[in-house]
Parts: structure tokens; C-alpha cells; sequence
């Protein structure tokens, strides 16, 4: 009972949070860190994102922390995304569940921009020097069953942004509940991104300038440009999935998820996966934005998978194609996992 009473409590927590939060049409483009809003996991990218309730593993680490508890002994999770504009995405995440005294994980989220080339106000043209920005996100969670049909999550983590000379850096939370009705239903709730604000700081927001002078000489003197500090793209999403059991081969999960956003409109998405002995999975899915629509680049998504055991150990391996409007090619996401 008192578990039970604590998961209400944090629910209710994670709702009130989401009224200070809620999103803002006039703050578009203005947070920092939205590298956080870009998704990992070929299986849930192609279930639309609507993954909440369901989600176990490595995979949850990004989606639900809660599912980090549903975990087998160990996993690695390995992911690579082809991004829009030619960026790469890098993720591995590693978990361990201690049964007893809860589930534990660590994930690391990198990008690769490729060589830019350094344009200056004198060399608009460029200066022959390239650089490559540098993105990161690492965590630690922490997730425990707390009944049999319960559990609930936390992730801490670091961000950090660095162009050139340039950078900003914060500590983010993710918390997270899943609740099992044991009929099938699933729900999760999930408060992704509660924390810090970044502030870009560095020798390239520093330039000499010519100071005012009677004389014809005149000095130069540093200007140093402060940048404000901006918040990070904080989320409340909710969601449920329902799975059908056609027959002993079979079977059918329906998802379904909102997310609210600081920073721009609301969200739904929708997802289903077919799945075949549990070893061969189709899957589809869609995410709307409900005010932007028209100006919404990603669409469908679709995937598939396999699962199989060997030994003590399972593999899984899922893929993800996800579609890109208008100017950009589309997402092709690969994610390998291994249990124990």
C-alpha cells in the first residue's frame, strides 16, 4: 500500500510539473540542449515514439527509465542514427539489474557533425581551418520494481556543447513510472529534462574592437559578448499500450502517447508491432504535432526486428526508417542488443 501510495505521489508530481512547464508557442527556438529531443532505439523510433508503457531494457534509459527495472541480468544496447544533414548519432547504453536492491544503467549519446569549415567577418568565404562541434550526454539511472505491477525510475545526466572555443554545459533529470493493469495494459509517465539552463561562455564571444579616440591613434579594446542562459528542452509524456494475443504465435501491441513540450505545441503519437514467436517483429508508427502540422519534417516510421537466443545470452537487432520532409534525406536507424 504505501508503495502503492508513493507511485500516486509521484504521478500527481510529474502532472503539477507539467502545468509549470507547459508549452509555449513564443518560445520556439529558444532552449538550448535539443540535443536531448533526439530520440535512440530503432524500435521505439518506429513505433512513432509511443513506446512508454512497454518499454524494458537499455532502450527504456532514453524513453522511460522505469523500464530499466523489467531488464534482464545485463544488457548493451548499441545505436547509430543517420540523422538529418549528413549527422551521425552514436549511442550505447549498459544496464544491470541487482534484482533486489533495483536495476542500475549508464548511457552515453555522442554526435558527429563532420568537418565545418571556420567562415570569420574578414574570410565570410571561409578560412581553410575546419572543426567539428562537439555534443554530448551521459547519465546514470536508477529504476525498481516497487510491486509486482509498478515501477518506477530516475536518470541524471550531463550535457555538453562545445563549438570551437565555445561552450555550455547543465545536469538534466529524467523520472519516470510504468504500471501494469495485468490484463495486457500497460501505461507510463514519464518528466524528461527537469533542471539546469545553459550558457554558452567561451574566447569566441570575446573580440578586440576599436575604442572611440580624438587623436589619430586610436586603441583597440576587448568586447566580450555574454550570452543568456536558456532553458533545456523539458517533456511530460504519457502513453499506453495494449497487447492482443491472436494465438500462441501471434500477437498484436497497440501504443499510444502525448507529450507536452516547454517549448513548442503538443504531440501525439501512435505505434504498432507485430510480432511472430517472439522472434520476428514488423512494426509502424506516426508522430503529430498538433499546432505545427504543416511544418512538422518528420513522418511515418516503420521497422523491423529480430530476437533470438544463443547460448545464456540473447541478440536482438531492429531497424528503423523514419521519413524526412522537404530538404533533408530520411532517418535510417540500426540498434543492436545483447542480454544476459
Amino acid at each position: 500500500m504505501k508503495r502503492t501510495a508513493f507511485c500516486i505521489g509521484v504521478l500527481m508530481a510529474l502532472v503539477v510539473f507539467t502545468g509549470l512547464y507547459a508549452g509555449d508557442l513564443n518560445r520556439v527556438g529558444t532552449t538550448s540542449g535539443v540535443q536531448l529531443l533526439i530520440p535512440v532505439g530503432a524500435r521505439s523510433i518506429a513505433l512513432g515514439g509511443a513506446s512508454l508503457g512497454t518499454i524494458t531494457g537499455a532502450e527504456a534509459v532514453f524513453w522511460n527509465p522505469a523500464g530499466v527495472a523489467r531488464s534482464r541480468q545485463a544488457e548493451m544496447m548499441v545505436n547509430h542514427m543517420r540523422y538529418i544533414a549528413d549527422i551521425n548519432m552514436n549511442y550505447l547504453a549498459l544496464t544491470y539489474n541487482g534484482r533486489n536492491i533495483g536495476a542500475f544503467a549508464f548511457h552515453i549519446k555522442s554526435f558527429d557533425f563532420g568537418d565545418i569549415e571556420q567562415t570569420t567577418e574578414e574570410q565570410p568565404d571561409g578560412t581553410g581551418i575546419t572543426y567539428s562541434p562537439t555534443f554530448i550526454v551521459a547519465g546514470l539511472s536508477y529504476s525498481r520494481l516497487l510491486t509486482d505491477r509498478i515501477a518506477a525510475g530516475v536518470t541524471a545526466k550531463y550535457i555538453y556543447e562545445g563549438v570551437l572555443q565555445t561552450s555550455a554545459a547543465t545536469f538534466a533529470f529524467d523520472l519516470g513510472v510504468q504500471y501494469s493493469f495485468g490484463n495486457n495494459f500497460r501505461i507510463g509517465v514519464v518528466m524528461k529534462n527537469v533542471g539546469g539552463k545553459m550558457r554558452y561562455e567561451g574566447a569566441n564571444l570575446e573580440k578586440q574592437f576599436p575604442l572611440p579616440s580624438t587623436s589619430l591613434q586610436r586603441d583597440t579594446g576587448p568586447f566580450r559578448g555574454v550570452a543568456l542562459r536558456s532553458d533545456i528542452p523539458s517533456v511530460f509524456s504519457f502513453g499506453g499500450a495494449y497487447t492482443a494475443n491472436i494465438n500462441e504465435e501471434n500477437s498484436l501491441v497497440l501504443s499510444a502517447a502525448f507529450s507536452n513540450f516547454n517549448d513548442s505545441s503538443d504531440q501525439l503519437y501512435g505505434g504498432v508491432e507485430y510480432a511472430f514467436k517472439d522472434f520476428f517483429f514488423l512494426r509502424g508508427g506516426y508522430a503529430y504535432e498538433s499546432q505545427n502540422a504543416d511544418d512538422q519534417i518528420f513522418g511515418a516510421a516503420f521497422g523491423a526486428g529480430i530476437k533470438a537466443p544463443l547460448g545464456n545470452f540473447e541478440f536482438s537487432f531492429d531497424y528503423a526508417f523514419r521519413q524526412v520532409t522537404d530538404f533533408f534525406d530520411s532517418n535510417n536507424i540500426f540498434t543492436l542488443k545483447i542480454s544476459y
